[in-house]
């Protein structure tokens, strides 16, 4: 008997679909600005809108910080079945959310022009200093917004209301789309207006998705009691990885703007740049989606201390990176002049072909930027820090700047298209150098990429893990785990117990879980450990309410529910949680 992994693969293409919706809809706000700045209002401005992605960038560093470090901690936290340390650590991903978005407003409100020089606003281009000055006074506003929508966007799927993150950047979008055509084509508001939209559409989302935090059956409840230290510095150091990927490519951009300053056609050149970095947030975006199921997935997983799960991933995330990055490259591809033409007006001849031309370059490093942001994220969800942050640091800068410096003079522009592939190239080579070290041979199989902080768990002799599909598997699983517990010395009771443990609780979920008509699986895992034994039960069935299930115990009938009854009754412990839409039972003897 073994495990099929269709629990963790069913599990990822549901929750990767939310996420990525919800991932490129943060940034659809910043490409509609796109669109419409430069069809209506001109390269200059498309140009200053460019000249702007580094501090977005910058922004996102700082979400990316805490989005990604709350998301792991908390679902490593559940995983190992503790809801109170994770509500914990949310309540002071909260209160740090508040300070640096107040913070990161002020200093881009007082020093916004400085901000602007900096980016590139200065000699050839001195005349993109209004604009761009403009663009960062009224997209600021939105920096608060997306803070908060990053962290949602993952903290409330492992609190199962993953449908609320759908609709809150459906209306962002909707709301974005109105008021960017608004602004253009009847208030004439400039760079301002386009920024005070955008906005104004990420505070509506975040009002939706504030209105979760008032149910009551959430794990995520905010509490300023027992805040810890210890809990922002695991935060932060899980979630590093992503501040050095957001800093490091707004170092890369800011690098990249220089170089385009510098060419024939300068503001041209910056303009186009705006339009693949505008393009490249999208699809990254797309593709972050996967990673960041990934690394959400992954931080459960380090929570279970389950190396089959944490293979069942790695084979799925490859599956799903390639799927989603296919699709991604033959559309830029098939379609690239008519992406950039949509951000070009009639001044922007020479950019649109600029930018088409880089499109189609930049096309062709999708797949290994997929393979590559989801290596990071895994390791990151794995929290294999040290490895996350090198490979992530690496593809965002040296590698791309780098070659970007050395073409300059041979190919001009189109070196800081090439300069994409080639860095996304060294760092799948490089992931894959590692692997054959640490296998010390040529990796092919998924588990030559778990990349585990060894010890991992209960060594793989002491483990039992398989999963049941229907009835008619129950009373066979039952017999193996008795033969199995036996077989590891423990003595008849203990045998016994587990046995009928499995049969009943299985017996249970089949009854009630699978009578929906959709497929299901239960994962059965059995560990000896030097305290006792733990049988873990997992299934994605509909959520069984905990607290529906303790009043089992209070029954006057003696005869209700006498399968559960009797396991609670004869275990040493037993804890309950959802999350992820997962039902997670375990029990200690």
């Amino acid at each position: 008997m073994k495990n099929n992994g269709q629990i963790i693969s069913r599990l990822f293409r549901k929750s990767v679909i939310s996420i990525i919706a919800a991932a490129v809809a943060t940034m659809v706000g910043i490409v509609i600005d796109g669109i419409v700045i430069g069809r209506f209002l001109g390269s200059d401005s498309m140009a200053a809108y460019g000249l702007v992605t580094p501090i977005i960038n910058l922004a996102t560093a700082f979400s990316g910080i805490l989005a990604t470090g709350a998301q792991v901690i908390c679902a490593q936290h559940l995983g190992a079945g503790n809801a109170g340390k994770a509500r914990r650590a949310f309540s002071m991903c909260m209160v740090v959310t508040v300070i640096v978005s107040a913070l990161l407003m002020a200093a881009v409100l007082i020093f916004r022009d400085n901000i602007a020089v900096m980016l590139g606003a200065h000699g050839k281009s001195a005349h993109l200093l209004g604009l761009t000055s403009d663009y960062l006074l009224g997209v600021v506003f939105s920096f608060p917004c997306v803070l908060f929508l990053f962290e949602f966007n993952s903290l409330m799927r492992l609190d199962g209301d993953a449908n609320r993150v759908i609709v809150a950047v459906v209306v962002m979008t909707v709301l974005d789309i109105a008021g960017d055509l608004v602004n253009a084509l009847v208030i004439h508001g400039g760079m301002l207006g386009m920024g005070l939209t955008t906005s104004m559409s990420y505070l509506a989302a975040l009002v939706i998705m504030l209105l979760h935090f008032t149910k009551k059956d959430i794990i995520f409840k905010f509490s300023l009691k027992d805040l810890r230290l210890k809990d922002l510095g695991d935060i932060i150091l899980t979630g590093s990885s992503s501040a050095v990927g957001s800093a490091s490519s707004m170092l890369r951009n800011a690098v990249l703007n220089q170089i385009m300053v510098a060419t024939v056609l300068s503001s041209t050149a910056v303009a186009a740049l705006g339009v693949v970095n505008t393009v490249f947030n999208f699809t990254s975006s797309t593709m972050l989606g996967v990673a960041m199921t990934t690394a959400m997935i992954a931080g459960m997983i380090l929570g279970e201390q389950d190396r089959t799960a944490a293979e069942a991933l790695i084979k799925v995330t490859v599956k799903m990176s390639l799927l989603v990055g296919g699709i991604l490259t033959a559309v830029l591809l098939i379609f690239a002049d008519l992406i950039a033409g949509a951000f070009g007006g009639s001044d922007g001849a020479q950019m649109v072909e600029l930018a088409s031309r880089g499109l189609r370059i930049y096309a062709l490093s999708i797949l290994f930027y997929g393979f590559n942001v989801a290596f990071i994220n895994y390791t990151q969800g794995m929290r294999r820090m040290a490895l996350s942050n090198t490979v992530c640091f690496l593809v965002n800068f040296p590698f791309v700047v780098l070659p970007a410096l050395a073409l300059f003079g041979v190919l001009d522009a189109d070196a800081v298209w090439w300069a994409f592939i080639i860095g996304e190239t060294l760092s799948l080579i490089l992931i894959f150098i590692m692997a054959g070290i640490k296998k010390r041979g040529i990796p092919f199989a998924a588990k030559d990429f778990l990349f585990l902080k060894e010890p991992f768990g209960v060594p793989e002799e002491d483990v039992m893990d398989f999963s049941v599909t229907a009835s008619q598997d129950v009373v066979a699983a039952s017999a193996a785990v008795e033969e199995f517990c036996t077989a590891k010395g423990a003595d008849k009771k203990q045998s016994m117990m587990l046995a009928l443990f499995v049969e009943e609780l299985s017996n249970n979920i089949i009854q009630f879980g699978f009578a929906d008509g959709k497929k299901h699986s239960i994962d059965v895992r059995v560990m000896k450990r030097d305290d006792g034994w733990t049988l873990r039960m997992r299934d994605d069935c509909n959520k069984f309410d905990p607290t529906e299930w303790i009043k089992l115990h209070d029954t006057e009938d003696p005869t209700k529910n006498i399968g559960i009854r009797m396991v609670c009754g004869m275990a040493k412990d037993v804890k309950y949680l959802s999350t992820l839409d997962l039902n997670n039972i375990n029990i200690t003897i």
